[in-house]
């Protein structure tokens, strides 16, 4: 039987936005999940006195980025000693002011690699809702006003799954169902939930195998799907009942999440593979574009990959063509992304590069604020927001 509750479902708050906020950057890697925030235009210097609008201290530790939705940044933590309080915080944009924090108590296991966390999957929202999902396995859904619309504690209803170095996929909504990915080697499942209810759409069974990427929303044969990514290759399931459409067999990265782009599904397998949704055989291969632990992600023609080294390679999207690298300092946990035609990549020690991606790569500025950052970053209306494991900074819109 389900253990989960249901809370004031009816009372669903309306998304605003005030005049000077006006865009949004929802879930894990922004809208599309591509990274990409192609009409935005950012400052290309900061420190910890200058170029920032404000910083907030958080009430626990995470790996989870930001989302941004009306006037609201949204983000989660987890605190106590065995990180087993939860937190979903919503910070006002403007000026950083706490709007609401909610703290609920975890129900799974809580053991998690040192350099993450329990709060590890980035929430995400339709405008209406939030849902977050943490390393225990714990799904909340609140509307905007911090209101607990349902949750479903997954490890109670299914012992077995989660890990002992931690989750760290984060969910994804795609039209009105929620689709969480929970890899392990005890009992893996996908799942998709009534974004509404939190009620079951379908449950499927998983490989046993750990995995921490993250499911990628994708239209297939003119239906919604979903990728979902493990170490043996690729799945594609419907939106609406889970069932596949479509698998692809090879080995993939564990963490590194696929890009989707004209067609192309951009795997972390060996380097890079571009595989065409519903093909069999990758248009291309690239071992030069070698995704690390961060994300690839694409701007207009070309594709950026940063590997464990720290190298940043750019290659032309049509052939994987690599036609020239960069090196960055430092480990990069972080997944870059793009604003306008710079690249931001962020190490696990603070420094951000700004790399521009027209003709050779080429770093621009290197700005550096103080803590771990294992969180990608969220950018809307010109701001940056950059979170450490325990704080939150927004760098101001240039001018």
């Amino acid at each position: 039987m389900h253990v989960w509750c249901r809370v004031a479902m009816s009372c669903l708050a309306v998304a605003w936005c005030s005049a000077g906020l006006a865009a949004d950057w929802r879930e894990f890697l922004g809208p599309g999940g591509r990274g990409v925030a192609a009409d935005e235009t950012i400052r290309t210097a900061w420190s910890p006195t200058e170029g920032l609008a404000w910083k907030v201290d958080l009430p626990g530790r995470a790996a989870s980025s930001p989302i941004l939705v009306g006037d609201l940044v949204v983000t989660t933590a987890s605190s106590g000693a065995r990180q087993e309080r939860l937190h979903v915080v919503a910070l006002e944009r403007a000026t950083g002011k706490r709007r609401w924090e909610r703290t609920f108590w975890a129900t799974g296991r809580t053991l998690c690699h040192p350099t993450s966390a329990v709060a590890a999957g980035t929430p995400a929202s339709d405008g209406t809702r939030i849902v977050a999902l943490f390393s225990s396995c714990d799904l909340f859904c609140l509307d905007l006003s911090g209101r607990l619309l349902w949750q479903r504690n997954l490890a109670v209803e299914r012992p077995r799954a989660g890990n002992d170095v931690g989750m760290g996929s984060s969910p994804r909504i795609i039209g009105d169902t929620v689709v969480v990915q929970i890899d392990c080697q005890g009992d893996p499942f996908a799942a998709g939930f009534d974004l509404a209810t939190g009620d079951d759409r379908w449950q499927a069974a998983r490989d046993r195998v750990a995995s921490w990427s993250s499911p990628v929303a994708l239209e297939f044969t003119g239906r919604p799907a979903v990728l979902l990514q493990n170490p043996n290759g690729l799945e594609l399931r419907d939106v609406a009942d889970g069932l596949v459409a479509w698998r692809w067999s090879g080995e993939c990265a564990g963490i590194a999440t696929t890009l989707v782009t004209d067609g192309l599904l951009l795997v972390p397998s060996a380097g890079l593979a571009a595989v065409p949704a519903g093909g069999r055989e990758p248009a291309w291969r690239a071992a030069r574009l070698s995704p690390g632990i961060a994300s690839p992600v694409v701007w207009r023609n070309t594709v950026a990959c940063l590997n464990r080294g720290g190298v940043l390679a750019v290659g032309d999207l049509a052939n994987g063509t690599v036609r020239g690298q960069v090196r960055l300092a430092g480990s990069f946990w972080a997944s870059p992304i793009v604003v306008g035609g710079l690249l931001v990549a962020v190490n696990t020690e603070g420094k951000a590069f700004v790399v521009s991606l027209e003709g050779e790569p080429r770093i621009v500025s290197e700005n550096t604020l103080p803590g771990t950052f294992t969180a990608t970053p969220a950018v809307a209306d010109g701001s940056l927001y950059l979170r450490s494991e325990t704080m939150l900074w927004r760098v101001a819109p240039p001018g």
